[in-house]
């Protein structure tokens, strides 16, 4: 070290103090952008830059670790004012590694996983007067309000025959394209699901105005102090999945029989039952106990399967009820009330999938759940399109799908108490 000249040691010590200034800056720019994010509510922004967190951190870590070794090089050379700063950058570097670095690996494959979890595809309600325009192979640009609001007078002024004709009480069935579910009828709102599968721009559900902010952290919490990450990624999906008519849901739940028959078994987070529950009914009691019954459950699945389960759940949208199954039925003459019926025990098709999921597994047991309530609890023969041969073929694939998972056992304990017919 002693070889080196005066330039060179100077050249060291402003390398050194250089690299720190500048990560210094950047630190403080990228904790002032998160701050500003979850402050003023930008969730969508906060979220797509916690799947990079651990990158960022890595980042300065290493640069800080680059300037601190520059700096001992420099203390070894002969500058011996230094040593402050070599005591300042180890401790920032230190920090920087096991308060920063070390947490945001450890959570990146939940932040990947909160971000599916929330800007996934959304269901909503569409308007009646806006549902004759969604049509077409790339209907969405008309969906501007003021768009929608120009053709919708135009169509008034010029008695065109744009709204769907409801007068022979036969209602439309959707292309899928649109994302719209059957039925469809002209003076009833229709339900939509949309997202970047249709074209799209990802964003957080509106849902997250509900949340808690101690839930929207990178290592949340719940009101109990334990793990919030599975609460936060259930808020996520129940914010977008919920359909026209939430309060409606068919489940009565026997835990212990699900718990023993899920591929999560044993399911430690199941002593966690009721402190999720309270997370729940704090925020879904107005939508009834059968829904906080199934938002628990769903964070309880979520904290019992590992981040990669989840990653392709999620990933073949198995949150939501089967969009393109549902139309189909419809034009195999489902009645409203048997899509009604479908819709119901979408919830429950949720938990049974999420229970009975590998890597890979891509049916949704929905027809297998409508065939276990319609036969126990209706009391009625079968619908007529139950013998088409495309449905014999979904229930093949779903049967099959769920691999040695006792498919049936599942079913039954999500339908658990329902010994009497509903009126739908």
């Amino acid at each position: 070290m002693s070889k080196l000249t005066d330039a060179q040691r100077t050249q060291i010590f402003w390398a050194a103090t250089v690299i720190a200034v500048a990560v210094s800056l950047l630190q403080g720019a990228i904790t002032t952008l998160v701050e500003i994010c979850e402050t003023e509510g930008l969730w969508t922004i906060r979220f797509s830059l916690g799947r990079r967190e651990h990158l960022w951190w890595s980042a300065i870590a290493i640069a800080l670790v680059a300037s601190f070794g520059c700096m001992v090089l420099s203390f070894l050379a002969g500058n011996n004012n230094d040593s402050l700063g070599i005591i300042l950058l180890a401790s920032a570097s230190s920090l920087a590694v096991f308060r920063y670095a070390w947490p945001a690996w450890r959570n990146r494959h939940y932040c990947s996983n909160r971000w599916a979890a929330w800007t996934g595809p959304s269901r909503t309600g569409i308007d009646v007067t806006l549902v004759p325009f969604i049509k077409g192979n790339d209907p969405w640009p008309i969906l501007n309000i003021l768009k929608a609001r120009k053709r919708l007078m135009d169509t008034v002024t010029g008695q065109s025959e744009k709204q769907p004709d409801d007068k022979s009480g036969i209602p439309l069935v959707p292309d899928d394209k649109t994302g719209l579910y059957a039925p469809i009828h002209s003076n009833k709102s229709a339900s939509l699901l949309w997202g970047t599968h249709i074209g799209f721009s990802p964003r957080v559900s509106r849902g997250i105005l509900a949340v808690p902010q101690r839930l929207l952290r990178s290592s949340p919490l719940t009101s109990s102090g334990h793990d919030g990450q599975p609460v936060c990624l259930a808020h996520g999906i129940l914010g977008r999945n919920k359909g026209l008519e939430p309060y409606s849901f068919i489940l009565d739940l026997n835990p212990g029989k699900f718990e023993e028959k899920c591929v999560q078994w044993p399911r430690p987070s199941k002593v966690l039952r009721t402190y999720y529950r309270e997370e729940m009914n704090a925020a879904y009691g107005g939508l009834g106990s059968v829904f906080v019954d199934a938002a628990t459950e769903l964070a309880l699945l979520l904290a019992d399967s590992s981040h990669s389960l989840i990653e392709d759940w999620l990933s073949l949208h198995m949150e939501h009820q089967d969009h393109a199954l549902n139309n189909q039925l419809a034009r195999l003459g489902a009645s409203d009330e048997e899509l009604k019926v479908l819709y119901r025990l979408s919830y429950a098709a949720m938990l049974v999938s999420l229970s009975a999921h590998r890597k890979g597994r891509k049916w949704r047991p929905e027809m297998k759940l409508f065939m276990a309530y319609w036969k126990k609890y209706k009391g009625e023969e079968m619908p007529a399109w139950m013998g088409e041969a495309a449905i014999a073929e979904r229930i093949w694939k779903e049967e099959n799908g769920a691999g040695d998972t006792d498919l049936d056992a599942l079913i039954e304990a999500v339908l658990y108490k329902i010994d009497s017919p509903r009126s739908v």
